[in-house]
């Protein structure tokens, strides 16, 4: 593999407000998104090594539920398509 030059980093305390926002069913949401998010980040660095974007996480409580480092807008628009066209955390999650 060789190193990313763009790199998406989620946000997870915004990434988790967002989500729960979403589907807005209480505890049974949160402990659904709790269980899964390790999950779903793994899927997301898979993906994203596959298309030559590193992901990463942090947990500063910013705003944002995401950023994209990158040398040139044209990279920052692409990553930006790819990351949206990937299945959101709800629409990737296993059955229970």
């Amino acid at each position: 593999m060789t190193e990313s030059r763009t790199t998406v980093v989620i946000n997870l305390p915004a990434h988790r407000r967002r989500a729960l926002e979403l589907v807005n069913e209480g505890l049974t949401a949160e402990q659904a998104y709790d269980k899964n998010i390790a999950g779903y980040i793994a899927f997301l660095k898979r993906e994203g090594d596959d298309a030559g974007y590193a992901v990463q996480t942090h947990q500063d409580d910013q705003v944002s539920v995401f950023r994209i480092d990158e040398r040139s807008h044209d990279e920052k628009k692409a990553a930006h398509a790819w990351l949206e066209s990937l299945p959101d955390i709800w629409n990737w999650m296993p059955s229970a």
